[in-house]
Parts: C-alpha cells; sequence; structure tokens
C-alpha cells in the first residue's frame, strides 16, 4: 500500500516592499515646498510671489500647504532658514580646519567659498535683494537671526586682515557691500553675462577667474622684507 505524499511546505510569501510613512511623506512634501519657496521668493520677491504658485512647482496640492505652514511668512522664513544654512555648513566646513590660521588667509579662503556658493546658488543674492529693499519685520528678523552673525564674524576678520595691511583699506561695511556686490552680480545677471560674453558665468574655469580677480581687487601682498 502505497504511502500518501507528504503535502510541501508552503513557500512563504514575498513580503511587498513596505509603504512610506505617512511622516516621511510629509517631511519630503514640506521639503520641496521649501526648494520652491526659495526659487519663487528669490525671483518674485514675498509680496510677488504666492502660494498658488509656490505649490504648483512643488508638484503639491495647494490644498495640502497649511498642513505644513500656516502662513505665508512662515514658508518664508523657512526659505530663508534653508539658503542661510547652506552657507553657513560650507562656511563652518571651511572653517573647522583653519584653527590657529591667521585671518586674512581665512578670509581668502572665505572668498573663494563664497564665491563659488553664489556661482551654485545664484537664488542666495536675489532672496536677498528682492528682501533687502525695505526695511520690514521680515527684514528685521532676517538680519537679526542669519546676516548679522555672518557679517560680525567677517568684519572682525577684515578688520584684522586691515591691520597687518593686507586688505584694502577703508570701512568694514563698505568693503562687505561691496565684496557681495562683486561676488554675486555676474550669477545673479548670468542671462544678460552670457549674452554679453557668449560663456555661462557658472563654469569651473569661470568661477575660478572670477575668485582670483577679487582676491587681486581687495586683497594686498604683503611688503617685502
Amino acid at each position: 500500500m502505497r504511502q500518501a505524499r507528504r503535502p510541501r511546505p508552503a513557500r512563504p510569501r514575498r513580503k511587498s516592499p513596505p509603504e512610506r510613512r505617512p511622516q516621511q511623506r510629509a517631511l519630503e512634501t514640506r521639503d520641496k515646498l521649501v526648494e520652491a519657496a526659495l526659487q519663487v521668493f528669490a525671483s518674485r520677491g514675498f509680496e510677488g510671489a504666492t502660494t498658488r504658485e509656490i505649490a504648483r512647482q512643488a508638484g503639491v496640492a495647494l490644498a495640502a500647504l497649511p498642513y505644513h505652514f500656516t502662513t505665508k511668512e512662515a514658508l518664508w522664513q523657512a526659505a530663508a532658514d534653508r539658503i542661510f544654512g547652506r552657507l553657513g555648513e560650507t562656511f563652518a566646513k571651511r572653517l573647522a580646519g583653519l584653527e590657529g590660521v591667521d585671518a586674512p588667509t581665512r578670509l581668502r579662503l572665505l572668498l573663494r567659498d563664497f564665491v563659488r556658493f553664489q556661482a551654485a546658488h545664484p537664488e542666495f543674492h536675489r532672496f536677498m535683494l528682492r528682501e533687502g529693499m525695505h526695511r520690514t519685520p521680515r527684514l528685521e528678523w532676517l538680519v537679526a537671526k542669519h546676516v548679522r552673525p555672518l557679517y560680525d564674524a567677517v568684519r572682525a576678520m577684515t578688520r584684522q586682515a586691515q591691520a597687518a595691511g593686507l586688505v584694502l583699506r577703508g570701512r568694514p561695511e563698505l568693503l562687505h557691500y561691496m565684496l557681495i556686490g562683486a561676488a554675486s552680480s555676474v550669477y545673479s545677471l548670468a542671462a544678460e553675462y552670457e549674452l554679453l560674453s557668449g560663456a555661462r558665468p557658472d563654469s569651473e574655469k569661470r568661477v575660478e577667474e572670477h575668485s582670483e580677480l577679487l582676491l587681486k581687487l581687495f586683497f594686498r601682498e604683503p611688503a617685502a622684507g
């Protein structure tokens, strides 16, 4: 008499890939909104920007926006935090390896990094131009939280470099804005530059040439002997 065949063990079912958790989806949506807001605010300013356009550029339903930002100003602040956070990370990374290095050398390296940052993020200068034209509570918040700490740090290094005779003499606050304009305008006006020169200003070669010219304009060679 034949023995009954043993039933084969059931194969384990393949687990379907886990769905993204709602919290992760919410973070991704918020990130898209902030990135889109940064570009729109830089292009149109606070008054000209609309939440509808920001949501459209982010690929997010307009009805979902209030879940992440209760006001347009809260979204603007998040955009400001995002771009200044990136600039702060750039400077912090550079300064972390410069402990004990003299102020003029640190200033030179930071200026190079600033030019590269502007080339990679032309929206930064556009964002600041739009907001800096009028004194508003938003501008006061922006200066207190982000602009002044960077300004004070660079001003101190500029004073030290001037005392050593290695930086163009003059009021540090005027030098500050001269440097910003010289480092930023070519990337904010990239379309005009390209029409005039026939080349993009943000190519690696052009950015390096730009940095060298700025260093020659603002820094002085140490006196011989």
